[in-house]
C-alpha cells in the first residue's frame, strides 16, 4: 500500500499563451523591454501596485500544520491562527532529499537541485578537504539577485547558503552569522554581510547565547540557578562538547532565531525593502534535538512554535500594512510517535527521515494578520512545491518569471493585483553564474567545521561532502535512471566503500532492467556493511528474477547483528513466498514482527500474503500492535484500515484511513481505500466527490463505474469501466461489471462476448456462466 510519489509508504533507507504566435513573440518581446529597466508604477483599481506592494517572505524550517493546526485549536498561535482563518494556506510538498540547504535554495532560485547546484551542507574544495557551502556554489540566480537585477530593493537575513554576501540593492546577512554567535572571542567576518559599511551597525543587534538571561529558557524549561550556571560554562566548551548539553544547544538555536528576529525588524527601517526574506530555524532545530526527550520535548518544541508565531505577529505589525506575507517551510517534522527509529540528532544523513515531505505555505495581507478587520474568507492554496515559490513571488512583484523556472505561479499566493494579470515568461532573466573561487578564506577553519559537524550537518569523519551522492538520489528519484548511475558511478569510483552510493546504484542499475548487475552491487554492500535493509532489497530483487539460489547464498551469509535481525527474517519471509511456502513466510513474518512490531516491509507483506490466502482480517492483530508501538504513522494507520476494509468492516476501517490521509494529504492509495469505505457504507455522493479530485487511474475508473452502476447511469458505468479496462488489461471482475452495464444499456451481444472473456481468464466462475448462457438466449453458443 505505497505511494512512490507521496509521503505515504516505507521511508527512504541511508541509503507551464498565447494562442498565436505573433501574440506570443509580441508579448515576450514587451515583457523583455519591460524588464531592462525598473518598472513604472501601475495603480490597479482598488488596490496597491506591485511595485510598492512589498513581500516579505519568512521561512520557518520544518514548520508543520500538524503542530500549528493542534496548537491553534487549543487557543495557541494567534497569528498562525489568523493567517488559518483569514489567509490562503496549502501545503509545501518537497521531494526527498529533504536536506534544508537544497530546498530553501529551491525556493529561493525557482530551479532544480540539479541546476542550481546546492546539494549539501559541505561542498567539496579542489584541494581537498570540504567547506560548509557558499554563494558562490550556487549556479542560478536567487530572487535577491533577479529583484535587485530589475532595480528593486531587497534585505536577506539568514537565508541557507548566502555566504560570502553577494553585492545587492540592499543588504544581506548571511547564515555564517548565526554559526559564530557562541564564539565571543570570533573576529568580525567581512564576507557575512553586505554591504560590509553595515556589519558593525548589524552586528550591535546580534543575541550572544552568553547574553539571554536566566529568564529567557523559563517558557522551554524551568531551569535552576545552578544549572543555569552550569549551562553557560558549557557554552565555553569545545563545540563538540558543547552540542552534547541539550540546554547549551537551546541557548545557540534561541540566540540565532533572536538575531534574525532583530535584524530583519531593524531592516524595514527607515524604508521597507520590495523583499525581505527572513529564515528562522528554531523549530527544526530544537525538534531534532528534543523530540525524543519525554520530559522536556513537548514544551520545548511548542516553544519553539510560539516563538515563530511571535516573529510572525510582530514583523506583520512593523511592515508597511499593504505588505504581502509569505510563510513557508522546507520540510515538516514527524512526532516522536510516527515509528521512525534513526537518530533525530544525526542530521547528516539518518535524522532527515524525521522530515515529513508535508511543510507548510501560506500568504495573507499584513494588515489582516496584525489583527484589522479581514479582506475575505480563507482559501486553500492546495499542494505547492519549493519550484512554485520564485515564480509566484516574482510575478506578485510585477516581475516575469523565466521559462527555465519549471514552477508555476500559484494564483492563490498572489495579491489581488498580481491575480488578476496574465502570467508572462520570459527567456532567462539571469545573469551569468562563475564557477566557485579556488580558495575562501575559511574554508580550512577547523572550528567552524567542528561546529557544522557537532551540529550534524557533516558526519565527523566525513572525508567527502554528500552533494554527488544526493544528486544521483535526485535524479533517481525523477525518473532519469541514466544520469543518476552516472553520478553514483562516480561516487563510488572515489570511494568504493560507500555503502549508500552502492545501494543508490543498485536501484539506479535495478530500474534499468539489470538485475545481475544490481545484484553485483547489494553483494558488494552486504560484504561491506551487513545492514538487514541491504540484504531485504537484496532478496526481493532475486526473488522477483529467479535468482533464489543466490538469495539463499546472501541468506546464509548474513551475520545479524543488534537491529538487524528483523530484517533477517523478513528477507526469509521474501524468499519463501517466491518459493510458494506461504506457511513459511507468514511464520517469518510474523518472527520479524515480534522483534520489530511495526517494521513496515514485515506488516505490508503480510497483509498481501494473507490477503491473497483470503484472511486478510488475520493481519489485524499484528497491525493493531504496530499502532500501539506507532500510533501516528500514516504508514501502519493505512495499513490498518486496509485490513480491515478487506476483512468485510467498512465501518472500523474509516478512522484508521481518514488519520492516514490527514497525516499523508496526498496519498492517492489511502483516498482510493476512503471512497471503497464511503461505497460499502452507501455514501456514494461523498465517494464520487472524493473520486472526482484524484488523479486517473484503473482502480479510479472502476470505483468510478460503480457509483455509476448504482445510479442507473449505465453508459457512464459502461465508459469508466472501458476506461479501466484501457488503463490495465484484461481483468475479470472488471470484464463482468462491464458486461452488466452494456446489458443494462440493451446490448446484450456485446455483454455476452465480454463474459467470454472473463471465463477465458478464470473458467471457475459458475454464476457468470450462467449469466452468460442467459444472455445468450436460446439455442446461443
Amino acid at each position: 500500500m505505497t505511494d512512490a510519489s507521496s509521503g505515504l509508504g516505507p521511508r527512504a533507507t541511508r541509503a507551464t499563451r498565447w494562442s498565436a504566435r505573433r501574440q506570443l513573440a509580441f508579448a515576450g518581446a514587451l515583457a523583455f523591454l519591460a524588464l531592462a529597466r525598473p518598472a513604472a508604477p501601475q495603480q490597479a483599481a482598488g488596490a496597491e501596485s506591485a511595485q510598492t506592494r512589498p513581500l516579505l517572505v519568512l521561512g520557518i524550517d520544518g514548520a508543520d500544520w500538524l503542530t500549528i493546526d493542534r496548537m491553534v485549536a487549543g487557543g495557541d498561535l494567534p497569528a498562525f491562527a489568523r493567517l488559518r482563518q483569514r489567509g490562503r494556506t496549502g501545503v509545501l510538498r518537497a521531494t526527498p532529499p529533504l536536506l534544508s540547504p537544497i530546498i530553501w535554495t529551491t525556493i529561493a532560485t525557482g530551479r532544480r537541485p540539479e541546476d542550481h547546484r546546492v546539494l549539501d551542507f559541505m561542498v567539496d574544495l579542489p584541494g581537498g578537504g570540504q567547506a560548509p557551502v557558499r554563494s558562490s556554489d550556487r549556479r542560478t540566480a536567487a530572487l535577491w539577485n533577479l529583484f535587485s537585477e530589475h532595480g528593486r530593493s531587497v534585505a536577506v537575513v539568514g537565508w541557507l547558503a548566502t555566504w560570502p554576501a553577494e553585492a545587492v540593492r540592499g543588504t544581506i546577512v548571511t547564515d555564517r552569522v548565526a554559526t559564530r554567535l557562541v564564539d565571543p572571542a570570533a573576529t568580525e567576518d567581512p564576507l557575512a554581510y553586505f554591504p560590509r559599511s553595515r556589519s558593525a551597525e548589524l552586528g550591535a543587534l546580534l543575541v550572544r547565547p552568553q547574553d539571554l538571561a536566566r529568564e529567557a529558557f523559563a517558557p522551554y524549561v524551568a531551569l535552576s540557578a545552578d544549572e543555569y550556571e552550569a549551562m553557560r560554562k558549557s557554552l565555553a566548551s569545545p563545540p563538540g562538547t558543547l552540542y552534547k548539553n541539550p540546554l547549551a544547544h537551546l541557548a545557540v538555536t534561541l540566540a540565532a532565531v533572536r538575531s534574525h528576529a532583530r535584524l530583519a525588524e531593524a531592516l524595514v527601517k527607515p524604508r521597507q525593502p520590495d523583499l525581505l526574506m527572513v529564515y528562522l530555524d528554531g523549530v527544526d532545530a530544537l525538534s531534532h534535538r528534543f523530540v525524543r526527550d519525554e520530559r522536556r520535548g513537548a514544551t520545548v518544541i511548542e516553544q519553539a512554535y510560539r516563538d515563530a508565531d511571535a516573529i510572525l505577529g510582530r514583523l506583520a505589525t512593523v511592515v508597511r500594512p499593504s505588505s504581502w506575507i509569505l510563510v513557508v517551510s522546507d520540510h515538516g517534522f514527524y512526532p516522536a510517535d510516527a515509528g521512525v527509529s534513526e537518530d533525530p540528532a544525526e542530521l547528516a544523513g539518518p535524522a532527515t527521515a524525521w522530515h515529513r515531505p508535508y511543510g507548510i505555505v501560506g500568504a495573507i495581507e499584513a494588515s489582516a494578520l496584525a489583527s484589522s478587520p479581514a479582506p475575505g474568507p480563507p482559501r486553500d492554496a492546495g499542494s505547492v512545491t519549493p519550484l512554485d515559490l520564485a515564480p509566484t513571488i516574482l510575478h506578485a512583484a510585477g516581475l516575469a518569471a523565466s521559462l527555465e523556472m519549471p514552477g508555476r505561479v500559484v494564483d492563490a499566493l498572489l495579491p489581488p493585483e498580481a491575480a488578476a494579470r496574465p502570467v508572462v515568461r520570459v527567456r532567462s532573466l539571469e545573469p551569468e553564474r562563475r564557477p566557485a573561487p579556488q580558495a575562501v578564506p575559511d574554508a580550512a577553519d577547523p572550528g567552524l567545521r567542528e561546529r557544522l559537524a557537532a551540529l550534524g550537518y557533516v558526519g565527523a569523519g566525513a572525508t567527502s561532502s554528500l552533494g554527488r551522492l544526493n544528486l544521483g538520489e535526485i535524479l533517481y528519484r525523477k525518473g532519469d535512471y541514466a544520469g543518476a548511475e552516472r553520478e553514483l558511478r562516480a561516487v563510488t569510483a572515489e570511494q568504493p566503500a560507500n555503502v549508500s552510493a552502492l545501494l543508490w546504484l543498485a536501484k539506479a542499475v535495478r530500474a534499468q532492467d539489470r538485475p545481475q548487475a544490481a545484484l553485483a552491487l547489494y553483494q558488494r554492500a552486504l560484504a561491506l556493511e551487513p545492514a538487514g535493509d541491504v540484504l531485504v532489497e537484496a532478496v526481493e530483487l532475486a526473488s522477483r528474477t529467479g535468482a533464489a539460489p543466490v538469495a539463499h547464498q546472501m541468506i546464509g551469509r548474513f551475520e545479524p547483528r543488534p537491529g538487524t535481525r528483523a530484517d533477517a527474517a523478513l528477507a526469509r519471509g521474501i524468499l519463501a513466498a517466491s518459493e510458494g511456502e506461504p506457511r513459511q513466510a507468514e511464520a517469518e513474518l510474523r518472527a520479524a514482527l515480534a522483534m520489530e512490531p511495526a517494521q513496515l516491509g514485515a506488516l505490508e507483506r503480510l497483509l498481501d500474503l494473507l490477503r491473497a490466502a483470503g484472511r486478510p482480517r488475520d493481519a489485524v492483530g499484528a497491525l493493531e500492535r504496530a499502532r500501539e508501538r506507532a500510533p501516528e504513522s500514516a504508514e501502519v494507520l493505512a495499513l490498518l484500515g486496509s485490513a480491515l476494509l478487506a476483512g468485510g468492516d467498512a465501518v472500523a476501517a474509516e478512522a484508521p484511513l481518514t488519520r492516514a490521509l490527514q497525516l499523508a494529504p496526498d496519498s492517492v492509495s489511502v483516498s482510493l481505500a476512503l471512497a471503497r469505505v464511503e461505497l460499502a457504507r452507501g455514501k456514494d455522493a461523498d465517494a464520487r466527490a472524493r473520486l472526482n479530485r484524484l488523479p486517473a487511474s484503473r482502480e479510479r475508473s472502476a470505483l468510478l463505474g460503480v457509483v455509476a452502476s448504482r445510479a442507473g447511469a449505465w453508459e457512464e458505468a459502461a465508459r469508466h469501466y472501458r476506461d479501466a479496462l484501457a488503463k490495465g488489461g484484461p481483468d475479470r471482475d472488471v470484464l463482468n461489471a462491464l458486461a452488466w452495464a452494456l446489458h443494462k444499456s440493451g446490448r446484450s451481444r456485446e455483454a455476452v462476448e465480454l463474459l467470454d472473456r472473463s471465463l477465458a481468464l478464470d473458467a471457475a466462475q459458475p454464476e457468470i456462466r450462467r449469466l452468460r448462457t442467459e444472455l445468450a438466449g436460446p439455442g446461443g453458443s
